[in-house]
């Protein structure tokens, strides 16, 4: 990873990390209560990628990314640190298994993670993108 501001980036990763989990929390709380459990992780999703594309837009106002490589290696970097904690967490903190793990994935049924973790991935290219538009 080359840059200094794709290190900032990196190292703002963590703010990521609780936008998932009070995500998470959230719905729980409120939504989580009332509607089918499909319902909640859609809506889930909707309320990540807009928390997660505030998140990233003001990142790009404060450190702007230089060009298309580096927002894309931004993403990357985003995104594999988001899946290993996700496993991690899941399976030493949260014990849950590779089933329940997994089950996140499945959008036959109406998950919507893996959306989620495609806009993580491609979410610092797109805001800079947006960013460099006349």
């Amino acid at each position: 990873m080359s840059g200094n501001t794709a290190k900032r980036w990196l190292l703002a990763w963590p703010g990521g990390a609780l936008i998932g989990v009070g995500n998470g929390i959230l719905r729980e709380a409120t939504y989580g209560r009332w509607a089918s459990q499909r319902t909640a992780h859609q809506l889930s999703g909707a309320t990540a990628v807009a928390a997660f594309a505030a998140f990233f837009a003001s990142l790009e106002r404060r450190w702007p990314l230089r060009d298309t490589r580096e927002a894309v290696e931004v993403g990357a970097g985003w995104l594999a640190l988001t899946v290993a904690f996700e496993f991690a967490f899941g399976r030493l903190v949260a014990k849950q298994s590779w089933e329940d793990l997994l089950a996140d994935y499945d959008v036959t049924v109406g998950r919507t993670w893996p959306l989620v973790l495609v806009w993580i991935g491609a979410g610092p290219a797109v805001v800079r993108a947006l960013r460099a538009r006349p």
